[in-house]
């Protein structure tokens, strides 16, 4: 009898709250948003900007969006637009209206660029899993 309690209460500790999903969605949609939703104000808008503020910076420095789809420069440039692609909508957008699509190498900060680019999307990705964790209720 106690071992059938046990296993119920550890499939039950395994379980994951609905909400928690829409939140982890939500913080890689729209970084920093997953955080405001799960009622942390200051983390959300501190790491959201930080994020935005990245992504904006890198494509003031010329630095180019990678696509998923596009094998002509390499297989390396997949894993990059996997990088890209952490930073949600914003990188949806930026490659519908073709923002960054050009490859600026010839400036100087293009490489910086790039690599402010790619380090937004990871960044995201930290944050979509951290917002999904506080909504599951494993981090308080």
């Amino acid at each position: 009898m106690e071992e059938r309690k046990l296993a119920e209460t550890a499939s039950e500790k395994g379980r994951v709250k609905a909400g928690a999903w829409l939140c982890g969605l939500l913080a890689w949609a729209v970084p920093g948003a997953g955080h405001l939703w799960a009622g942390r104000i200051l983390s959300g808008l501190l790491l959201g900007g930080a994020v935005w503020t990245m992504y904006a910076l890198g494509l003031l420095l010329g630095g180019h969006l990678f696509s998923l789809f596009n094998s002509t420069t390499g297989l390396l440039s997949y894993v990059f637009g996997l990088f890209n692609l952490g930073a949600g909508l914003l990188y949806v957008a930026s490659r519908a209206l073709e923002i960054g699509a050009i490859d600026q190498a010839e400036r100087a900060t293009a490489e910086y660029g790039n690599v402010f680019l790619m380090v937004a999307g990871l960044l995201n990705y930290l944050l979509a899993l951290d917002a999904f964790d506080i909504r599951a209720g494993r981090k308080s």
